[in-house]
């Protein structure tokens, strides 16, 4: 109970952190990301976790640390360094096909009368959580899946 309250909190803080974050980042020149250490470090860590390539935009954040954001194959990746440029969370965004296999089928066979309209991939340090969209004729249902367990997070009448 203690570690879903946990994850739970993380879920929160990185809706509430990307929410934050849109109005108050400013896009960076791709000439100036690398301009002081922890630039360097946040560019050389996001190659080593996203891959290079990525076509990634770096944004400043107000508080001072840094956002990578890129998009490629129909999946948005956000990932949030620190103004130290260390690695702080990461979310991925995607629909039902790039859902892990195990994942799909834990939510398929829990709410099989349900479609699932999108992923949101939330990793931090070791801590990794999936957030479902989820919708019938009468209801959408936003679902933490974490550790093998599902929990109703949200839940709205149409």
């Amino acid at each position: 109970m203690k570690k879903l309250l946990g994850i739970l909190l993380v879920v929160a803080l990185a809706y509430s952190g990307h929410a934050q974050t849109a109005d108050k980042a400013y896009l960076l020149n791709t000439r100036t990301i690398g301009v002081g250490t922890p630039s360097i470090k946040a560019t050389r860590d996001f190659w080593k976790r996203a891959g290079e390539g990525k076509n990634e935009q770096w944004y400043q954040l107000s508080q001072g640390g840094l956002l990578a954001v890129y998009t490629e194959k129909g999946i948005r990746g956000r990932y949030f360094y620190d103004k130290s440029g260390y690695w702080v969370y990461s979310i991925r965004q995607y629909s039902e096909k790039q859902l892990p296999a195990d994942i799909r089928k834990l939510v398929r066979s829990t709410y099989f009368d349900y479609s699932i309209g999108w992923v949101q991939e939330i990793n931090q340090r070791n801590d990794l959580v999936y957030v479902v969209h989820i919708e019938d004729e009468k209801k959408w249902r936003d679902l933490i899946v974490a550790d093998g367990e599902i929990t109703v997070w949200k839940e709205f009448d149409k």
